[in-house]
């Protein structure tokens, strides 16, 4: 099974591939430095910040919840 970082680096590369658009253009549109996104998306922060991944998320026009609205994040365990 994946792990969480790895979860949200994939995440985050399906947005911007969707949106073509480069890590360095989504660090720019997050106000963050593109070392520390380029992290993030290689999966190399073992775990993000909330508080960096509303950055990212405003920075795509998109909130935090749509952000984080994909599977796993949004099923149920059982």
């Amino acid at each position: 099974m994946k792990t969480d970082s790895e979860l949200i680096a994939s995440r985050l590369m399906d947005i911007i591939n969707e949106r073509n658009l480069t890590i360095n253009r989504v660090a720019t549109l997050s106000g963050m430095q593109q070392s520390s996104v380029n992290a993030i998306f290689r999966g190399a922060s073992a775990s993000p910040k909330v508080k960096t991944l509303r950055k990212i998320a405003a920075g795509l026009d998109m909130s935090f919840i749509e952000l984080m609205n994909f599977p796993p994040y949004n099923e149920v365990e059982k």
